[in-house]
């Protein structure tokens, strides 16, 4: 019903935002986090050179812990959140952390996008084809998702610069620098697992689908095998690719710390990574930041599938 739907997505809102507050305080309960931010502040001053002379043991602040908590509750819902600490000295923290997040932001959506479009018409196609032709396509599958992100991404890189040097054309900048930046190999290398995740997903359903007796009845009826896949099999499946997007979408967002620092773009992730230690306050705000436009789409995308496909029952 619609009331236990609003009801549990609540309940999954609040325990989420929980969590964060919970995980962007960790270091407070793991670590006597007072000294250590100390220290580092007096790093960056260069008043020290190593702290190779220090120890600290992993310990169970549980007083320092909540304590954090709460200031960083009292901070982010005061509006005092605009200003943070790096380089020796306090900065401010807007417009400079919303750019970096818009940034990565527009690399994340685009690549999510184009790897939904690649794997709809990858798995339309391989469809089509008669079933004994389909194994050259899920072996190729089941090689390339093997390969780990970093290996794909340097195999890009050396693949465009031995082209550049063949034949002096620079098909994509390969790194972001003196006034350039890099947009369109970023976004492709960054679909690329996922589109190819999405496939895997997608083509399983459809051919589960494909040996249901509705399929047999449509085939009986007349009807053509794409007018079956675009209608009819790619329609029942639109919630086996919804449930598996949300991991893909998570899976993407951890990679795009390390697209970034590869392809040294001054992004969000990165920006969280390089100040997040002396100001958790970052942290936090950038997990909302994240979850909350992505519990929304989600949210209401569920919704509606769930309204279109009547699984909800009346009000």
């Amino acid at each position: 019903m619609v009331r236990s739907f609003f009801t549990r997505t609540a309940i999954q809102f609040l325990l989420t935002s929980i969590g964060i507050f919970l995980i962007g305080s960790l270091p407070y309960l793991l670590f006597n986090m007072e000294s250590q931010l100390e220290v580092l502040k007096m790093i960056e001053r260069k008043e020290l050179n190593n702290t190779l002379f220090l120890s600290d043991n992993i310990v169970m602040n549980v007083g320092a812990y909540v304590t954090n908590i709460i200031d960083t509750i009292a901070v982010i819902f005061s509006g005092n959140a605009d200003q943070y600490y790096a380089r020796g000295g306090v900065w401010p923290l807007f417009p400079e952390f919303w750019e970096a997040y818009l940034q990565s932001m527009q690399y994340l959506i685009a690549s999510l996008f184009i790897a939904l479009v690649a794997a709809i018409l990858l798995t339309i196609l391989t469809m089509l084809l008669p079933t004994h032709r389909r194994r050259l396509p899920k072996a190729f599958l089941f090689v390339m998702e093997s390969l780990p992100d970093i290996f794909i991404i340097l195999i890009t890189q050396i693949t465009i610069i031995w082209i550049y040097k063949k034949t002096e054309i620079l098909l994509f900048n390969i790194t972001s620098g003196f006034g350039e930046q890099a947009i369109l190999l970023p976004i492709l290398v960054l679909s690329f697992l996922p589109a190819l995740y999405i496939y895997k997903y997608l083509l399983l359903s459809f051919e589960d689908e494909e040996k249901l007796l509705y399929v047999e009845l449509a085939r009986g009826k007349g009807l053509n095998r794409s007018r079956i896949l675009l209608i009819h099999i790619f329609r029942n499946s639109i919630f086996t690719l919804f449930n598996h997007f949300k991991g893909i979408f998570l899976f993407a967002l951890a990679n795009l710390l390390m697209l970034e620092v590869i392809f040294e773009i001054k992004g969000f992730m990165t920006f969280i990574f390089q100040n997040g230690v002396l100001n958790n306050e970052i942290v936090t705000m950038g997990l909302f930041m994240v979850f909350l436009p992505s519990f929304l789409f989600f949210t209401v995308t569920q919704w509606f599938l769930e309204k279109s496909f009547n699984v909800m029952g009346d009000p």
